[in-house]
């Protein structure tokens, strides 16, 4: 079948041209509708191909509230997976394996619900759950939320792959506000010591046009991922961001290095041929006599001007790809320096940077250790 599991178009074909008999018996409005969906379903299918999964959602959604259908509620929930919006799709899937169908609805109802049943089995053990806990707080004396709704402590909550705001009301001080990142399958817990809390800045209220004054907000980021880590930005921990920094501030030094090196070494082919050269103009009296003059002698001076030229051609590719390493890092590490959380430890980052100058060529290496 063109749609896989979902059967839409025998799905349809059992719907509209069942028999000649039912086809009369129906109205002309829910067979327009019909056909209308059969056309949606068909640009829906093309766009999931085309990896436009934002505009196949629209157009299946489109089609099953023309018709219903399970397979329409089925991509629905495929489109919406793609999409990173895990529970959307849950919630699709649901919809299919909660129906019950007539005694003589079309195989392909089955079939969809099937095809549901196993996906929604798959489908749980990827969706992320946060942990909320407060050490040490007194019943009623704070308030969490999780993207803007409330939240009980130490109670798993799910949610989809993504940023999300957690914020901790702590009566008469500033709320504390964390960014958290959750990846597929992350199962979190996020502790949070009461002492903490009460180190938080007394709540400033900076007037309005009342004279009424509302909370100034203290705000930290952190990121979570699935491998247990508090301080983990997802995969991104401490000691993994300075690795990082480290492994590609050392390619950008090594592939500078190398450049130098070439570098010395096409500028001296450079001489041996220059001198090769003065040899020939030399010996035939200032006249050039390549190739027809003293052959291995052209011969050498060939082979030497060949290999400077490739040693330069190296080095040009050493110094773009040292640049291009050291860039990256730089950028990485711009990037990344404050998704470890505000208890995060300091980071040794080294820089490496190129040292050549006319008669000197090396590196040099500076940061904090």
């Amino acid at each position: 079948m063109r749609y896989g599991s979902t059967g839409i178009y025998l799905l349809l074909a059992s719907m509209l041209y069942a028999s000649p008999a039912a086809a009369q018996a129906t109205q002309a409005s829910p067979q327009q509708d019909k056909a209308v969906a059969v056309a949606l379903a068909e640009r829906g299918w093309e766009h999931y191909e085309a990896h436009r999964y934002t505009e196949a959602l629209r157009a299946f959604r489109e089609a099953e509230a023309k018709t219903h259908a399970p397979a329409f509620l089925l991509m629905v929930a495929r489109c919406n997976i793609k999409l990173g919006r895990l529970l959307d799709a849950r919630a699709a899937y649901q919809l299919i394996v909660d129906e019950k169908h007539a005694a003589g609805a079309p195989p392909e109802f089955a079939e969809a619900k099937a095809d549901a049943k196993k996906e929604l089995a798959s489908l749980g053990p990827r969706i992320p759950t946060v942990e909320v806990a407060v050490t040490g707080a007194a019943p009623g004396a704070l308030e969490v939320t999780l993207d803007g709704e409330r939240i009980a402590l130490s109670a798993p909550v799910q949610r989809d792959p993504g940023h999300h705001p957690l914020v901790v009301h702590v009566r008469g001080r500033s709320p504390l506000v964390r960014t958290i990142w959750l990846v597929e399958g992350a199962r979190e817990r996020i502790e949070i010591d009461q002492a903490a809390l009460s180190a938080l800045p007394a709540a400033e209220l900076p007037e309005d046009k009342t004279g009424q004054h509302g909370p100034r907000v203290h705000s930290t980021q952190v990121r979570l991922s699935a491998d247990g880590s508090t301080e983990a930005a997802g995969w991104l921990n401490p000691d993994r961001r300075t690795a990082v920094l480290f492994i590609g501030g050392t390619a950008a030094g090594l592939g500078i290095a190398a450049g130098a090196v070439l570098t010395l070494l096409a500028n001296d082919r450079a001489g041996d041929a220059e001198d090769r050269r003065n040899e020939l103009l030399t010996q035939w009296n200032g006249e050039p006599r390549c190739p027809s003059g003293d052959l291995p002698k052209c011969e050498e001076l060939k082979d030497t001007v060949g290999t400077g030229v490739a040693l330069s051609n190296a080095a040009l590719w050493s110094f773009v790809a040292g640049g291009a390493a050291g860039a990256g890092t730089l950028v990485f590490g711009l990037m990344t320096r404050d998704v470890t959380g505000p208890n995060r430890r300091a980071q040794a980052t080294p820089l490496v940077t190129p040292l050549v100058t006319r008669r000197v060529a090396g590196l040099s290496l500076s940061g904090t250790f």
